[in-house]
């Protein structure tokens, strides 16, 4: 096992996962290509990897940069507060709300991504014939996923500082 990781980098159940990955998506890509439109489908597959990388990395990298430099500075701020603060972790530290707000907005918008053509009601005329369904019920179905992820997101973070408290009480 030795080998493995010094030649491969990790230990073979990683490799036994890339393995099953790149298995997988050889199954997928042989599907594709039995099919009339591959050549559309990978324009398609290209121009989403190009506008992720030039439009979408920096648009949310910049996004939780800010997000993660406006948790330190007030996580410098609270630390001056004293235990037992709202905010405040049993050992003086404020509990982390950042990843509270990066779940639901990545898994959102993961989902807006994938159906925005259903979600903005701009896919091609014949969805209805080919699906049997509307276009209608996206838009609606996107927003309530949306608030479901942030008030169960809101709703752990809120446990999180109640237990932290409850644990700064209990050392006081």
């Amino acid at each position: 096992m030795g080998w493995l990781r010094r030649h491969y980098g990790a230990g073979p159940f990683h490799l036994a996962g890339v393995v099953c990955c790149l298995a997988v998506a050889g199954y997928g890509v042989t599907r594709v290509l039995g099919q009339s439109g591959w050549l559309a489908i990978f324009l398609w597959f290209v121009a989403c990897i190009v506008l992720h990388d030039l439009i979408g990395w920096p648009i949310y990298t910049a996004a939780d940069s800010f997000l993660t430099r406006y948790q330190h500075r007030r996580a410098l701020t609270m630390a001056a507060a004293p235990t037992g603060t709202a905010r405040s972790g049993p050992d003086g530290r404020t509990v982390p709300w950042v990843n509270h707000v990066r779940f639901p907005v990545v898994i959102s918008g993961l989902l807006l991504v994938m159906f925005f053509p259903l979600v903005l009601r701009v896919s091609n005329n014949t969805y209805e014939s080919l699906v049997g369904y509307n276009e209608d019920a996206y838009l609606a179905n996107w927003l309530v996923v949306t608030a479901l992820l942030c008030a169960v997101s809101a709703a752990l973070y809120a446990a999180r500082l109640a237990l932290a408290r409850h644990r700064a009480d209990d050392q006081s």
